[in-house]
């Protein structure tokens, strides 16, 4: 017969063994619920910030909540998701992941911040639904979508038209429909379908008497071009000019 020192001992060495246990069983569903997405395809250089540290993008590395993605000038990578969805990011930008939901059981981003640059998102599949599911933020601009092909650009360079303003997002919608705000509280909304484009420039939407950056007026809409770079589907060339129709681009000198 055990005594009492013996039992206590087994006490806490069958705790200690069920810890592990339970520790082990946790680790691998919390690493599957923060992996948003897979880096499929990487032209030149990219690098992610993680956890207070930088890492060389890789093709086939996870994306992981909360990373920063930058690309360098001659980067452009495409982050595979749940359903054949996928986010390209341009030359030259910047990507946080901000939020993320479970799909079919899958980790995906449902808000990402586009510090910078180009991204064009492809959102289908189980991503796509009837009500808001995935949103781009920029610095001055939030794309909330339905389900769509669409392509945003984002900039803090001078245009013609805007001496006072230095904060630009364009979008541009391929297919579904995007809903296209300013930051204002309580902010002003579009709906943009397939085929138009809109900017905010600053603080409202270009074009809108009195509404865009600060108050100049009917400046008419200026667009930029951001179309997927030839021959390479992974990215989106910066002032390719897809659009067609605006007469300035984000290195326009103001005036």
């Amino acid at each position: 017969m055990m005594n009492r020192s013996s039992l206590s001992w087994l006490r806490v060495w069958s705790m200690g063994v069920l810890t592990t246990i339970l520790i082990s069983a946790i680790a691998p569903a919390a690493h599957a619920q923060s992996t948003v997405g897979t880096i499929t395809q990487l032209t030149g250089a990219a690098n992610i910030q993680r956890a207070g540290a930088t890492i060389a993008a890789a093709p086939n590395m996870p994306v992981m909540l909360h990373d920063r993605i930058s690309t360098e000038p001659n980067g452009s990578l495409t982050i595979g998701l749940v359903d054949n969805s996928s986010l390209q990011l341009g030359s030259a930008s910047t990507l946080v992941i901000d939020e993320s939901v479970m799909v079919n059981g899958v980790g995906a981003p449902s808000k990402v911040g586009l510090v910078q640059g180009d991204l064009h998102s492809l959102i289908v599949g189980a991503m796509k639904g009837s009500s808001t599911t995935f949103e781009v933020n920029t610095p001055n601009a939030v794309g909330a979508v339905r389900g769509t092909d669409f392509q945003t650009h984002t900039d803090n360079n001078g245009r013609q038209g805007y001496p006072d303003c230095f904060q630009f997002t364009d979008l541009s919608v391929n297919d579904g429909t995007v809903q296209f705000c300013n930051t204002a509280t309580p902010p002003e909304c579009k709906d943009i379908t397939a085929g138009n484009h809109s900017t905010i420039a600053c603080g409202g939407f270009a074009g809108a008497g009195g509404a865009g950056a600060g108050g100049l007026g009917a400046v008419g809409a200026t667009v930029l071009g951001v179309g997927l770079a030839a021959g390479a589907g992974v990215g989106i060339a910066a002032g390719a000019g897809a659009f067609g129709g605006g007469s300035s681009g984000p290195n326009s000198p103001k005036k």
